[in-house]
Protein backbone atom coordinates (compact mmCIF):
# COMPACT_ATOMS: atom_id res chain seq x y z
CA UNK A 1 0.00 0.00 0.00
CA UNK A 2 1.37 3.29 -0.74
CA UNK A 3 2.40 6.35 1.78
CA UNK A 4 -0.72 8.54 2.83
CA UNK A 5 -0.67 11.48 1.94
CA UNK A 6 -1.01 14.58 3.93
CA UNK A 7 -3.09 17.34 2.10
CA UNK A 8 -3.38 20.69 3.34
CA UNK A 9 -6.78 22.83 1.90
CA UNK A 10 -8.47 26.34 2.84
CA UNK A 11 -11.86 26.57 2.73
CA UNK A 12 -13.97 29.34 3.71
CA UNK A 13 -16.95 28.27 6.00
CA UNK A 14 -19.49 28.57 3.65
CA UNK A 15 -17.58 26.23 1.57
CA UNK A 16 -16.29 23.58 4.36
CA UNK A 17 -19.99 23.44 5.50
CA UNK A 18 -21.54 22.53 1.91
CA UNK A 19 -18.49 20.35 1.27
CA UNK A 20 -19.55 18.75 4.58
CA UNK A 21 -22.90 18.34 3.61
CA UNK A 22 -21.88 16.46 0.26
CA UNK A 23 -19.75 14.00 1.81
CA UNK A 24 -22.23 13.48 3.96
CA UNK A 25 -24.61 12.26 1.99
CA UNK A 26 -22.36 10.91 -0.72
CA UNK A 27 -22.57 7.09 -0.92
CA UNK A 28 -21.62 4.53 -2.49
CA UNK A 29 -23.43 4.39 -5.13
CA UNK A 30 -22.65 7.89 -6.16
CA UNK A 31 -18.51 6.91 -5.68
CA UNK A 32 -20.04 4.03 -8.04
CA UNK A 33 -21.72 6.56 -10.65
CA UNK A 34 -18.68 8.51 -10.79
CA UNK A 35 -15.89 5.85 -11.12
CA UNK A 36 -14.21 4.00 -14.27
CA UNK A 37 -14.77 0.68 -12.07
CA UNK A 38 -15.37 -0.97 -8.49
CA UNK A 39 -11.92 -0.32 -7.38
CA UNK A 40 -11.65 2.72 -7.94
CA UNK A 41 -15.25 3.11 -6.40
CA UNK A 42 -14.45 1.60 -3.14
CA UNK A 43 -11.06 4.61 -3.32
CA UNK A 44 -13.85 7.31 -3.79
CA UNK A 45 -16.06 6.04 -0.85
CA UNK A 46 -12.92 5.81 1.30
CA UNK A 47 -11.55 9.06 0.67
CA UNK A 48 -15.11 10.54 1.03
CA UNK A 49 -15.27 8.80 4.64
CA UNK A 50 -11.40 10.59 5.66
CA UNK A 51 -12.53 14.08 4.23
CA UNK A 52 -15.83 13.60 6.34
CA UNK A 53 -13.41 13.29 9.72
CA UNK A 54 -11.62 15.69 8.78
CA UNK A 55 -13.86 18.02 8.09
CA UNK A 56 -15.56 17.43 11.63
CA UNK A 57 -12.41 17.77 13.53
CA UNK A 58 -12.63 20.96 12.19
CA UNK A 59 -16.06 21.65 13.52
CA UNK A 60 -18.05 20.61 10.11
CA UNK A 61 -20.03 17.74 11.32
CA UNK A 62 -23.48 18.42 9.80
CA UNK A 63 -26.19 16.41 10.98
Amino acid sequence: MPEPLNLSLTLNPDEALALAQFVKRADRDTARRHAGDEREADLIYEAWITLRSALADAGFAPR
